[in-house]
């Protein structure tokens, strides 16, 4: 079979490890895939099998006119957000997968965007019937119910539990010495919450100021944006992921909205203690995490305290997580993905 992923860009995200890992797959299946991206600069090893394609239009708007107008020659052509679906579908429809990681609405803080893309999602999934991969069952209730989605499957992401283990890192232990590490994922994204992890973290330095330091990997944190020790690591491979995260005492993630984010699960099988909110499927309070409402700044800040001062709690969520992380695993994922797109 021939597969076909479009995308505009190929970076070191969540979702673009997910994309990495089906179109590896189904190259080593055997499969001819090739993977259309106008941006591409990413830590994720891409097979060599898959044949990478620069799509020639150098911009944003570029990658929608070139999908546009182009008819690919593949069974199959796999898109993960909505504003591609619709317009590729126009010369691809019968050939378009909508591979949904989270709810594209959620990406936009001002009102007309999201109008405008809750209006791409109607005509995409209730009038066009896209079939669709969703990667949560949250996020397919979400997609029947809101737009009366009815070609749907949902295939939950997975990690690989041959890379995200405990492995404590001495190096690291010795940087950190005494203090508390706070690990951070740094994105821009309004739904990522990053603005208030740094409303948090900034409301707790007179607390923490000589008990903690903030490790940072994604984009570079400024020295002036935050009060307390800082330490950026950059776009970072996974083996050095899992040092990172084995060697933290917390992970903090106040999210906005997600499909079934995988950053939570990586560091519950490192057996780093989750402080997050409800917008996690599976992240239970109490049990595998701390889990606060969206935007809840004071909840967050007092899960942090209590993981930092009391110990039994901590190891809870730690053994909480071990069983939660233990249900998601890429294998399954990857063999339900190819049933999905083959079938």
């Amino acid at each position: 079979m021939k597969v076909t992923f479009y995308r505009h860009s190929l970076f070191s995200r969540g979702g673009d490890r997910m994309v990495a890992e089906y179109a590896n797959f189904l190259a080593e299946k055997r499969h001819a895939v090739v993977l259309y991206t106008n941006k591409f600069s990413t830590v994720f090893e891409i097979n060599p099998l898959v044949e990478v394609k620069k799509i020639p239009l150098p911009f944003k708007a570029g990658t929608i006119l070139y999908g546009i107008f182009k008819k690919f020659r593949a069974d199959r052509v796999i898109i993960d957000i909505i504003p591609l679906a619709f317009f590729l579908s126009m010369r691809n429809r019968d050939r378009i997968l909508f591979f949904a990681q989270d709810w594209d609405v959620s990406y936009y803080s001002k009102r007309f965007m999201k109008m405008l893309v809750d209006l791409l999602y109607i005509k995409a999934l209730r009038f066009q019937a896209i079939k669709t991969i969703a990667v949560s069952k949250q996020l397919t209730s979400l997609l029947k119910k809101r737009y009366g989605a009815e070609n749907v499957t949902t295939i939950t992401n997975g990690i690989d539990h041959r890379v995200f283990y405990p492995e404590i890192d001495n190096k690291l232990l010795e940087v950190k010495g005494k203090r508390n590490a706070i690990f951070v994922f740094s994105r821009g994204d309004y739904r990522k919450g990053f603005d208030i992890a740094l409303r948090v973290l900034n409301e707790l330095s007179d607390r923490l100021l000589d008990k903690a330091v903030v490790w940072v990997i994604g984009e570079e944190v400024q020295d002036r944006m935050l009060n307390l020790p800082l330490r950026n690591f950059g776009w970072i491979n996974e083996e050095y992921l899992r040092k990172i995260l084995s060697s933290t005492d917390l992970f903090l993630y106040p999210t906005r909205h997600e499909g079934l984010p995988l950053f939570p699960i990586e560091a519950m099988a490192c057996g780093c203690p989750v402080v997050t909110t409800e917008a996690v499927p599976y992240a239970v309070d109490g049990e595998n995490a701390v889990v606060c409402k969206v935007g809840d700044v004071e909840g967050v800040k007092e899960g942090m305290l209590k993981i930092f001062q009391d110990t039994n709690f901590a190891n809870k969520i730690r053994k909480g997580g071990f069983r939660t992380a233990e249900k998601y695993d890429i294998s399954e994922s990857r063999e339900k993905f190819l049933e999905a797109v083959t079938g």
